[in-house]
């Protein structure tokens, strides 16, 4: 057991905070009073804020060790120089970059990510995640179609092998889940996105893929099909409530109605797409229309960002100049989509709320800094002046994995400079 003592817990839909002791035990809230007691390890949070475990529906955790030398590229140069790197680890390398990506969520305020990872070394991939100590939900980037000459393509048979090496070998095993992962239908053939759709129904998988990006690849999608990408998904019946879509930039009216109809769930990564002028997502429309959104870090690479407080704020402040409506995604919304929301989109039903009865994901938040001194709009300051720095402890299944700002089980100066000597090397090999 344990006990938060005098922590402040949020009411979203009010923007407003209430102070109260939680108790802890077997991993799940089992009583929330304005005063407790119980003989067990107490935690003092008085002045803490108490935040539901965020879950980031998109990521690529392997490039952390790819933020900063590929900063200012275009797309199709991203795309190549991002690859050359990557392919070019070897299985420590690749280890201790998806820690250091899982090690950054967790940081700030992260409990569970939906990951599209890649074949080699995926042994080692998969150690960094248990080591790491999230939930991850995570498949094989699967692709057939080379857009450029750094793709590696493999054919529909051997995705499918690799799903079910995945699935056989780690679904359900502790906090990890399988998932089949098309990387999107510019790079996948009609039989491949669904071929991988239906692996994934009859296993009760979710379907991650990304949607409509880059406006080129969707263009050249349009004109391979005639179809728009949500559209050509449609077509190919892969679009259910067990489908997450990175990005769903380039979107028509009627293509937003029809991912609203399908139940299917966008992951919106605002810093990517800013940073590399992807385009602004119809995010304020797609809500409006009654679609489900959560946010998402994407990869480092790309966004140089693991800070998912930080996506929420640049998603709602990028919808509000796209509309030029500042009521559009507002912070409580924002704080259900990062929180319950978003954990239900990866099939967690008892996840993203403090609540007896269910499971003890949580952060909590340090609230005595410049950006947040305002404690009456605690909730508001932290989403629009605050920052992920700001969280203090992080707990999955009322088990710490940061505490009072410190790695439980990690020896964080060890994983850096291992880490700085794998991106001194990599520099050399883009040079």
């Amino acid at each position: 057991m344990l006990l938060i003592r005098g922590a402040m817990l949020p009411d979203f839909e009010t923007g407003t905070t209430t102070q109260a002791d939680v108790l802890i035990r077997d991993g799940r809230f089992a009583a929330i009073a304005p005063h407790l007691e119980a003989d067990c390890p107490i935690v003092e949070a008085s002045g803490l804020l108490m935040l539901p475990g965020m879950a980031d529906l998109h990521t690529h955790m392997v490039q952390s060790l790819t933020q900063g030398p590929l900063d200012d590229l275009n797309i199709t140069q991203w795309l190549t120089r991002m690859l050359q790197a990557q392919w070019s680890l070897t299985e420590d390398e690749w280890y201790y970059g998806v820690l250091l990506g899982c090690l950054r969520s967790i940081r700030y305020g992260v409990t569970a990510i939906n990951e599209m990872t890649y074949y080699p070394h995926i042994d080692a991939v998969v150690q960094a995640y248990q080591d790491a100590g999230l939930r991850v939900t995570f498949g094989i980037g699967a692709t057939d179609i080379a857009e450029n000459d750094q793709i590696r393509v493999t054919p529909v048979d051997e995705c499918l092998r690799q799903a079910e090496e995945l699935y056989h070998k780690w679904h359900g095993r502790g906090l990890l889940r399988t998932a089949a992962v098309p990387q999107g239908r510019p790079a996948c053939t009609p039989e491949l996105m669904r071929a991988l759709k239906q692996f994934a129904r009859e296993r009760g998988l979710l379907y991650h893929t990304h949607l409509a990006e880059g406006k080129a690849e969707t263009e050249r999608i349009r004109a391979w099909t005639g179809r728009g990408e949500a559209e050509e998904l449609a077509h190919l019946g892969v679009l259910d409530e067990s489908t997450i879509l990175a990005h769903s930039i380039w979107l028509t009216q009627e293509e937003i109605t029809l991912l609203a109809q399908s139940h299917a769930v966008v992951a919106h990564c605002p810093s990517t797409n800013m940073k590399l002028s992807d385009g602004a997502p119809p995010i304020a429309e797609l809500l409006a229309s009654g679609a489900r959104v959560g946010f998402g870090c994407d990869g480092e690479a790309s966004s140089a960002n693991r800070d998912l407080l930080r996506e929420a704020r640049l998603g709602s402040y990028l919808q509000k100049v796209r509309t030029l409506d500042p009521t559009v995604l507002p912070a409580g919304q924002c704080y259900a989509m990062l929180t319950e929301q978003g954990m239900r989109a990866l099939g967690y039903r008892d996840v993203g709320r403090i609540a007896e009865g269910w499971q003890a994901d949580f952060s909590l938040v340090r609230t005595e800094t410049l950006c947040t001194v305002n404690r009456r709009r605690i909730l508001t300051n932290l989403l629009y002046a605050g920052s992920g720095e700001q969280i203090d402890s992080v707990y999955v299944q009322g088990r710490p994995l940061l505490r009072n700002g410190q790695f439980v089980h990690h020896d964080l100066e060890h994983i850096l400079q291992r880490c700085e000597e794998i991106t001194a090397r990599i520099e050399r090999t883009l040079a």
